[in-house]
């Protein structure tokens, strides 16, 4: 885009300062045209853009496996802290899963011309849901913590029986409270369950194929792009 606002630029400037005949200026502006589309094209056809693409997409893949590493440990110090012991289960076992899949990036799939695309950003996907859905349940876990402390406490010095209906309201609000984050948590947990069984049988697939055309029939990847796309719509 720079190259053709420039070529323009140029080309008014010479028909203003030469004002030449307009056969003449039609061969310039096509000279112009030529000069500035052909840069592109031989960058591509001689395999830089490839290679910055490859390069780049190594970069990205290092940086966001870094960051979702790190941000996991946090998460499972979180969970371990309260007690959620499915939550710091799931945490090993997203790891490990993270592991696997950034060391078969590097080993089999970067600096290839062909790479399967639509595999590893789905399988990127579908980990990056299952670390939110950990991020959700510390944050049920708070909550549940929460309500412990704070909806099941006695008001003491009080024994009218106002007072005792009062009590009785607000322990059922907060025990339906308390088993709706349950019964949230649950489903999260389910959920990535989930999640790790398609990436495991995804990957156990991807481990035997022997040709790139034949990623896109996986019939365990269309799995893990439907758990993807669900994962979506409900917002985690």
């Amino acid at each position: 885009m720079v190259a053709a606002v420039i070529a323009i630029g140029l080309a008014i400037l010479f028909f203003i300062w030469f004002s030449p005949p307009l056969w003449l200026f039609a061969l310039y502006l096509l000279i112009a045209t030529v000069a500035v589309f052909s840069v592109p094209a031989l960058y591509r056809l001689g395999g830089y853009t490839l290679a910055d693409e490859l390069n780049w997409l190594e970069n990205r893949e290092a940086a966001e496996h870094e960051e979702m590493v790190q941000r996991l440990k946090e998460l499972r110090s979180e969970l371990q802290r309260m007690d959620i012991d499915a939550g710091v289960r799931q945490a090993d076992t997203l790891n490990a899963i993270l592991t696997d899949y950034h060391s078969v990036i590097e080993t089999r799939f970067i600096g290839k011309k062909h790479s399967p695309l639509a595999y590893l950003s789905t399988a990127r996907r579908v980990q990056k849901h299952a670390i939110q859905n950990l991020n959700d349940v510390v944050a049920v876990g708070h909550s549940l913590q929460s309500i412990s402390r704070h909806g099941f406490d006695s008001d003491e010095g009080r024994s009218d029986e106002s007072h005792s209906n009062d009590q009785d309201e607000r322990r059922d609000r907060y025990l339906t409270l308390q088993q709706e984050q349950e019964s949230r948590m649950s489903g999260l947990l389910n959920q990535n369950q989930q999640l790790f069984d398609a990436l495991t049988d995804t990957a156990v697939e991807v481990a035997n194929i022997e040709s790139f055309s034949q990623y896109e029939k996986l019939d365990t990847l269309a799995r893990l792009v439907s758990l993807s796309e669900i994962a979506s719509q409900t917002g985690r």
